[in-house]
């Protein structure tokens, strides 16, 4: 940063935020006019009060004012009352804890006479969030009219958005209106969360989920409607007391089912707590607040990696540790089980004197067993909460489905499905807390309990004997993880896909080069392969770009393209993509990554499901003559010239469709890309000279990071040297590929193919 020891820097930076104070100030472009001669050291300034006041806005106490440092925005007029689409970006670092002071505003908490509940000391003439007033002025009051809605009073505060019960005149409804305090004033960063929060929660049809209605801008005020929900919130039930067993159970399932259809839309909470539960009259579970949603198809964040974003208490050790990069359905899974704990005890799993001393706990410290603190409660609901409260991802259950039905088993009096860790992982759990061992180990330790403390003074008595023993175990280890396995499996894929064809390839040279046997395994498609590798059922997987993701996965080498393409029946009158509204579409199964790239393409062209049918089934059967078969049209992504393809188009019952706007819809999906297959991909087919415009992804072949140096090794010799696969992507232009998550070995094998080059004269 400039230096700021000018003559009058100071009085003239003091004067500027005054102004942000006073709300006299009309545009920071115009202020930094009026005195040129410290234009940069004071924009140096803004700055740095902008990253203040967005800290200060995320930790204030409901009825603060936090200083609105942030430079005004504008959007387009054509977002005034309509949906707004921003393209996200990552910010620079910061922390954005939630705490108990920005905690999730109850749409629905019970209200006190003057209407403001818990918020009674807020005077709700100044929530209204009008910018530049003039001084004293307090601003319009209630009720307060904002479009079709009439605001009628104030629901909750929080530091940067304020809830309002308003009327809705046109369909005479009562619903909750959401606004940021800031109003004009508010940030870019501000208004970008604004909108993840409202678009994330409108994607998602539940009955738990809280309805989003419309979001836009009226009068310059960001807004969004959504279903008003009579009630409390779990905080302040729990606030009462614990939970009877039985009913907490019943309310975690709800939320977890609630939570598995945002997940299978794309979308991941990110800060689950009994706050953002809310539970109605009748029971029934409502969950709110995506305001830190993030969608897994790109990263739709706006606090980057490094920030640890959510609540303390109940967010998952990899959030605690600022790996936003690496939060995924997992993390979700874990505050799941953190408000399963609180239910039934009434106090969330880990508690620090400070948030500081929090978030050290929980990446760190293993949580008390459920029984320790409420020693009443079931057995089964201890392993429940033990199975989500794992550190390690992969260790929780796969899916909130799973927990779901877990819970359910629990509730029907069945057996449950998780299991309690074994005898040897809670030793070896034992062992690792003691800080000699956690020091050698590289596992970082948050307060070390008595027993492991006594227990690391016997460890120092034996000192000369305990580096041998340490080194022989990490010899062994090293021995173990490098020995080549005594069966290799590998993921195939959906009949007459690439995907077989490759992996049947593949384990026919693995098996040639290294004499294991080698198993190819028809699957479901990318999700299956992805969810089965981490389960450890394969070894090697082809994968589509949109699954490859999370910590443990690595790239072994990236295969082939794959299309998206759309196959219209030749007796149709279909003639583009527009005609596909009202039609019935063929899509792969749930799991499979054409499915997902399908519904990509679909939501891009606002084709909901509601709009254009979805009808699942093999492919198989779109190549039979079937009046039964009620598709008009198919979208397969599978790589160029597959079978499968060839033979629907060479037997000239379908032809493809162009996607025109390719482009734009990459742009909304940054794992598509814009792609033309080409006339010589389908020879004999009616593609014409110009090609056929679409959308593509990539297939990596990939394992986990745990793979054998030797396995990955063969598989690079495998796909590369004579013979060689067809079709694949070439090894010299897989070494250009930079930001994968490439597996140690892949990583040297392509530099030594770059470095040649790199020493050319």
């Amino acid at each position: 940063m400039a230096e700021t020891n000018d003559d009058g820097l100071d009085e003239i930076f003091a004067l500027y935020l005054s102004a942000c104070d006073t709300g006299e100030l009309t545009s920071r472009d115009d202020f930094l006019k009026q005195h040129p001669e410290h234009a940069d050291q004071l924009r140096e300034l803004m700055d740095a009060a902008d990253l203040i006041g967005t800290f200060s806005m995320a930790g204030s106490a409901p009825g603060e004012t936090s200083h609105p440092w942030t430079e005004p925005i504008t959007l387009p007029p054509d977002v005034d009352a309509h949906e707004v689409d921003l393209r996200l970006a990552s910010t620079a670092s910061q922390i954005d804890v939630r705490t108990d002071l920005a905690d999730t505003i109850g749409i629905g908490t019970a209200l006190s006479d003057d209407g403001l509940g818990e918020h009674s000391n807020v005077d709700p003439n100044l929530t209204l969030p009008m910018a530049n007033r003039s001084q004293g002025d307090s601003g319009p009051s209630l009720p307060f009219d904002l479009g079709d809605y009439q605001l009628l009073k104030v629901l909750g505060v929080g530091g940067m958005g304020v809830v309002y019960l308003a009327k809705q005149r046109d369909l005479d409804r009562l619903v909750a209106v959401k606004m940021i305090r800031s109003g004009i004033l508010a940030g870019q960063d501000e208004v970008k969360r604004f909108y993840i929060e409202a678009k994330a929660a409108a994607k998602l049809k539940h009955p738990n989920i809280v309805a989003v209605h419309q979001f836009g801008r009226r009068a310059g005020h960001h807004f969004f409607s959504m279903q008003y929900v009579e009630g409390e919130d779990l905080q302040k039930v729990l606030a009462k007391g614990p939970l009877p067993s039985r009913r907490a159970a019943e309310i975690v399932r709800d939320v977890a089912q609630a939570i598995h259809h945002a997940h299978s839309r794309g979308v991941l909470h990110r800060d689950l707590k009994p706050g953002n539960v809310l539970i109605d009259p009748s029971g029934q579970v409502h969950v709110t607040d995506f305001g830190l949603a993030k969608h897994t198809d790109a990263d739709s964040s706006v606090t980057g990696s490094g920030a640890a974003v959510g609540t303390p208490h109940y967010m998952a050790p990899e959030q605690a540790l600022g790996h936003s990069d690496r939060v995924t359905h997992h993390s979700d899974i874990y505050s799941l089980g953190a408000i399963l704990f609180a239910a039934i005890t009434s106090r969330p799993p880990i508690v620090g004197d400070t948030v500081m001393q929090t978030l050290l706990k929980v990446a760190h410290q293993p949580p008390p067993t459920l029984r320790s603190v409420c020693p009443q409660a079931e057995s089964d609901l201890e392993v429940i909460v033990a199975k989500c409260l794992e550190k390690q991802p992969k260790d929780r259950y796969k899916t909130a489905k799973n927990l779901a039905d877990d819970l359910n088993r629990f509730l029907c009096g069945q057996t449950i499905h998780a299991r309690s860790r074994s005898r040897a992982r809670k030793v070896i759990d034992w062992f690792g807390q003691v800080p000699v061992v956690a020091a050698v180990t590289g596992r970082q330790t948050s307060g070390t309990p008595i027993g492991q403390r006594r227990f690391q003074n016997g460890i120092l008595s034996a000192s000369l004997v305990l580096p041998v023993l340490l080194f022989a175990a990490l010899v062994w280890q090293q021995r173990i993880n490098n020995a080549m396995p005594t069966r290799i499996r590998i993921a195939g894929g959906l009949p007459g896909g690439l995907y077989n064809r490759v992996s049947e390839e593949l384990s026919q040279g693995l098996q040639s080069r290294t004499s294991v046997p080698c198993e190819v395994i028809q699957t479901n498609g990318t999700w299956d392969n992805r969810e089965r590798l981490l389960a450890g059922e394969f070894e090697l997987a082809p994968i589509q770009a949109t699954a490859v993701n999370g910590e443990t996965l690595r790239v072994v080498a990236p295969l082939f393209y794959e299309a998206v393409h759309i196959l219209i029946r030749d007796d149709s009158e279909i003639d583009s993509v527009e005609d596909l509204s009202g039609q019935r579409i063929a899509v792969g199964p749930h799991g499979s990554g054409s499915r997902r790239a399908a519904e990509m393409v679909l939501e891009s062209l606002s084709l909901s499901e509601s709009v254009s049918p979805r009808v699942e089934m093999p492919w198989e059967t779109l190549q039979e003559t079937n009046p039964e078969v009620s598709a008009e049209a198919a979208i397969i992504c599978i790589g160029v010239g597959s079978d499968l393809v060839t033979r629907m188009l060479t037997e000239h019952r379908w032809h493809l469709l162009p996607l025109s706007n390719g482009v734009a819809i990459a742009l909304q999906h940054p794992t598509l890309h814009a792609m033309t297959i080409t006339v010589d991909a389908y020879s004999g087919s009616s593609i014409p000279a110009s090609g056929i415009h679409t959308v593509g992804t990539t297939a990596f072949l990939v394992c986990r990071d745990t793979a054998p140096d030797p396995l990955i090794e063969s598989t690079l010799h495998s796909l590369y040297e004579e013979p060689s696969i067809i079709g694949l992507i070439p090894a010299r232009q897989a070494a250009e590929w930079q930001g994968l998550a490439f597996h140690r070995i892949s990583r040297r094998y392509y530099d030594e193919l770059e470095a040649p080059a790199d020493k050319a004269p």
